[in-house]
């Protein structure tokens, strides 16, 4: 991987492999949103990062990221997590023939390093819901007590504060679609507000900083695995929703459903890097349908 920043402009070349449409549109992050690609653009996407907006498309092998200027090229390098060698990881994939299927389809998958608040609200509203509904909900909220920005002729809206979320009455939260969620996502707010520092269950053991999140309402087993995943670098958390139950089912198990202590055990033997795995796997269920006919995204 080679980079630099010109004309305000990220420029991140001999990127083997790596694929931006898959990382984006795989579940993982609810607030990529396709763009008209420019010419020899395979793919554009624009989001808000940090209270940024920015667009990122990918040429070839290249990924273009704008506006970035000189220092901050560190912050999106990490975000995209470029710096981690994915084809250890997939020759992990590509060894054991129960997990070989996934490749070549979810090749170039990156696991996105969100901020941990922002995952904390967006994993509590993605319980029991799909992709759809959840990035619909999240927009609005965005748009209820987010900072408006204007970005090259689009309105878009930052990710709010704890405090902004912290202070909305439960039926604003609701009207947006939150459901019985909204108190959980008011409590988790003030949680933070009032001081909590997710960053410190970055250090911790996964089992350490599982039940710390498991102590906030409106967090479970799966939500609590895609926030330590997704945010806060623990490679080895594994999300279990209905797309993966079912695929690890059809995988490793055959047609006798698993004890749960079989399913832990198969997934620590996948080993460091099996969160990261698991969205090779839950690429490919969603792509071939495992289970369609009793799945739903979860």
């Amino acid at each position: 991987m080679k980079y630099e920043v010109k004309d305000k402009t990220l420029f991140v070349s001999e990127l083997s492999g790596f694929d931006l449409a898959k990382s984006a549109d795989c579940g993982q992050a609810f607030r990529w949103k396709r763009v008209p690609q420019r010419a020899g653009e395979r793919c554009a996407y624009v989001c808000v990062l940090r209270g940024r907006p920015v667009r990122a498309a990918q040429i070839g092998q290249y990924l273009t990221v704008f506006p970035c200027d000189s220092g901050e090229e560190r912050f999106f390098i990490d975000y995209f997590d470029l710096e981690r060698d994915y084809s250890e990881i997939e020759n992990i994939i590509a060894q054991d023939p129960r997990l070989a299927v996934c490749l070549p389809g979810a090749t170039g998958i990156r696991v996105f390093n969100q901020e941990p608040f922002e995952a904390l609200i967006s994993f509590i509203i993605s319980a029991n819901n799909n992709i759809k509904r959840i990035s619909g909900i999240i927009d609005r909220l965005c748009a209820l007590c987010g900072d408006k920005l204007d970005f090259e002729g689009m309105e878009m809206y930052s990710f709010p504060t704890p405090e902004a979320i912290a202070s909305l009455p439960e039926d604003r939260l609701t009207a947006i679609g939150a459901g019985y969620r909204a108190p959980y996502i008011i409590e988790s707010a003030k949680k933070i507000a009032d001081g909590y520092d997710l960053e410190k269950l970055r250090s911790m053991s996964l089992e350490d900083a599982r039940r710390e999140l498991l102590s906030f309402k409106g967090v479970g087993p799966k939500v609590c695995d895609c926030i330590l995943l997704f945010s806060l670098g623990h490679t080895d958390a594994f999300p279990i929703d209905v797309w993966i139950d079912r695929a690890m089912n059809e995988l490793f198990f055959g047609s006798v459903p698993p004890k749960k202590a079989e399913m832990r055990e198969v997934v620590k033997s996948i080993g460091e890097y099996s969160g990261i795995i698991q969205q090779y796997i839950f690429f490919h269920a969603r792509a071939v349908q495992l289970g369609k006919k009793t799945a739903h995204e979860g």
